[in-house]
């Protein structure tokens, strides 16, 4: 086989990168972060929206009942799954229920298990009622073909459990009868049971050393649909003015009023990652615009050199821009890289760092994502380039082979 006897551009370009390894490794390392930041914002900020998106679907109700003090338990459970455990009379289901404007209603109790063989932290067991559920139920209905037993549960998407194995709670056994899927939000990492199986497991709570004694037939919470023509706003009026501001022993939470601090939190951080971007992504071509423009007049001699030998400035210029694209592709490539590497292995703890509901988007989703981020984060460099190979090419082919000038 013949060895090679020609240098080819990429040859050249190698060598060059080669012979300033400091410089090289600065510039990539620019482009690398800039790729990196814009990568990472913006798969957790879509991550976001989607857990949103899956809170709104997923709540179902305009309106939760809860006893006073808990609204911001509430909120955890939802949002974040942390683990609570409370309780309220069940004679609110009916009090409730008579109110004009409410629709249909169904409890909730909560018990915050001490700890289980899924999880190495406890978690948050949920009952509800199958008769007038309109939360869980309909998410079951494709997973669970029949009624919940009292000895079956159905677990989050996030806890660990095959369906048809066995998880304990309080020294006794349930078995996985359907999992969710993941949704972003702190349903991923609860386990949902009927009510009969929730106030016994409250039952072992107690016998366990739990620090709540719940009262008989008590509850946690109560969900509420309202009728049309009725507003959130004017039911929670409502039902407050019904029982009493501050004196009935309950909160009344509009689900919207959760999903608004969400999406308020979320607004913030998108204003924050895209300001970030774009101060990154301006000074990433500011300093290459710098170190391009110091580096090509260092090596005015060299290209002097290569004029005098016939390379015509067309050849220059596609030079200038073969070292900027190598320079920009590795350090995008390697800013892209090492932010999933970042962000996929440790998304649970960013959603608990965030505290807001989290779900990644799809592999199509996110290889646009990763796609969009490397070209930009690529661009930096040609672009960058452009001042000085304009530069070059205005310049005099005689004035060039005579002084080694641009």
């Amino acid at each position: 086989m013949r060895r090679r006897s020609f240098l080819t551009f990429s040859d050249v370009v190698v060598s060059n990168l080669k012979r300033r390894p400091f410089r090289s490794f600065c510039l990539i390392s620019l482009v690398a972060v800039l790729a990196f930041v814009l990568f990472g914002g913006s798969l957790i900020t879509c991550s976001l929206i989607n857990g949103t998106d899956g809170l709104a679907k997923r709540l179902g109700a305009d309106i939760l009942i809860v006893p006073k003090g808990y609204d911001k338990m509430v909120e955890g459970i939802l949002l974040r799954g942390e683990p609570s455990t409370f309780y309220m009379s069940a004679d609110w289901i009916g009090k409730i229920s008579q109110i004009e404007g409410v629709r249909s209603v169904s409890p909730h109790l909560f018990v915050a298990s001490l700890s289980a063989e899924c999880c190495s932290v406890p978690i948050q067991l949920i009952g509800f009622d199958q008769k007038t559920d309109f939360i869980v139920t309909p998410w079951l209905r494709t997973s669970l073909p029949g009624e919940l037993g009292d000895d079956e549960i159905v677990i989050g998407g996030s806890v660990s459990g095959k369906v048809g194995s066995e998880l304990m709670f309080f020294d006794r056994g349930y078995r996985i009868a359907a999992k969710m899927e993941n949704t972003g939000t702190g349903f991923d990492s609860s386990v949902f049971m009927t009510m009969k199986a929730a106030r016994r497991a409250a039952g072992d709570y107690v016998s366990m050393g739990g620090t709540f004694s719940p009262p008989e037939e008590s509850i946690s919470s109560v969900v509420v649909l309202i009728e049309e023509g009725f507003t959130a706003v004017g039911m929670t009026r409502k039902i407050n003015s019904t029982f009493g501001y501050g004196k009935s022993g309950i909160v009344v939470v509009p689900t919207r009023t959760i999903i608004g601090s969400v999406s308020g939190g979320l607004r913030a951080m998108t204003a924050f990652t895209v300001i970030l971007v774009v101060i990154l992504w301006v000074l990433s071509v500011l300093v290459l615009t710098i170190v391009f423009s110091v580096t090509l007049n260092e090596r005015k001699q060299e290209f002097g050199i290569l004029r005098s030998l016939g390379i015509t400035r067309k050849k220059l210029i596609a030079l200038v821009f073969l070292e900027s694209g190598a320079i920009s592709f590795t350090g995008a490539a390697a800013g892209v890289f090492l932010s999933a590497l970042l962000v996929f292995p440790f998304r649970t703890y960013i959603q608990e760092t965030i505290g807001m509901p989290y779900m990644q988007p799809s592999f199509e989703k996110m290889l646009a994502i990763a796609a969009a981020s490397l070209i930009l984060s690529f661009a930096t460099g040609p672009l960058a380039s452009l001042f000085s190979s304009s530069k070059m090419g205005n310049s005099d082919a005689y004035v060039v082979i005579r002084d080694g000038g641009l």
